[in-house]
């Protein structure tokens, strides 16, 4: 009787030294999981749903920068060895931009027509070295733009004991004081669309042509249809060196719009 009394009593003072590392164990908090590294913004992994990047901006346009870019959303094109060839002809018309800058002619070569581009940095020395009916040889090659129409590009354009070669637009010697503020009020006489199909600005009457971008025109075309009247305050769209307007212009880049008393700021 005595020695099963002794058991029971060393029996409790064992479960009483145990239940203490046992409750210990079961309360301890599982340690948390190291976290995920993270993914750098430039990473190749990092894609539209990570969080940190550059998301959706106005008008579906994501916040990253790809202006530089050959078309929206596109990664830039890596150019390697291409290939010239040589186009001879007679000179047909001159072709200018949206802002009546000369930057191109046609050719004759034979019987079909050749578009050839060039930057319109150049547009004064081609001028100078050929005019239509020349005859010229243009070495280039040949392109396609967002339209689907083939032109050919300008390396090099020999006429006579002329040549005017591709170079880089020249650094001004001084720099050009900024243009004033201008302004310009009339009715709405027609939208402008740039080669794209979007429209990028909008002629007044007197036939004034105000620039806006795209995303602001999207907003102006359903404040303001053809026919209203619109002030416009602006600055003076002026010539780069060596560029030629075969056609003068009064170009306002729009800064601030007023609609039916209603002033905008353009950004």
């Amino acid at each position: 009787m005595e020695t099963n009394t002794k058991l029971m009593a060393l029996a409790i003072l064992a479960a009483s030294l145990t239940a203490p590392l046992t409750y210990a164990q079961q309360a301890a908090p599982t340690p948390p999981e190291p976290p995920a590294p993270g993914i750098a913004l430039n990473h190749p992994l990092a894609g539209p749903h990570q969080p940190g990047r550059p998301g959706p901006g106005k008008h579906g346009r994501h916040s990253g920068d790809f202006r530089n870019q050959r078309g929206p959303g596109r990664e830039p094109q890596a150019h390697g060895l291409t290939s010239l060839t040589t186009v001879t002809g007679t000179v047909g018309q001159w072709i200018t931009n949206d802002e009546s800058v000369l930057d191109g002619f046609t050719i004759g070569t034979g019987t079909t027509a050749t578009t050839v581009k060039f930057p319109s940095h150049l547009g004064k020395q081609i001028q100078q070295a050929v005019k239509p009916g020349s005859s010229v040889s243009v070495t280039g090659y040949s392109d396609t733009t967002p339209k689907g129409e083939t032109v050919f590009l300008l390396n090099s354009l020999t006429s006579g004991k002329s040549t005017v070669m591709h170079t880089p637009p020249a650094r001004p010697a001084t720099l050009a004081e900024p243009p004033a503020l201008a302004s310009a009020t009339g009715k709405i006489a027609d939208y402008r669309m740039d080669r794209e199909g979007r429209v990028n600005g909008f002629v007044l009457d007197d036939k004034t042509i105000v620039t806006i971008p795209p995303h602001v025109a999207y907003q102006l075309t359903n404040l303001a249809k053809k026919g209203n009247t619109i002030t416009v305050q602006g600055y003076p769209k002026s010539l780069h060196e060596g560029q030629v307007q075969l056609e003068k212009l009064n170009i306002l880049r729009a800064s601030v719009l007023t609609i039916n008393g209603q002033q905008y700021l353009v950004r």
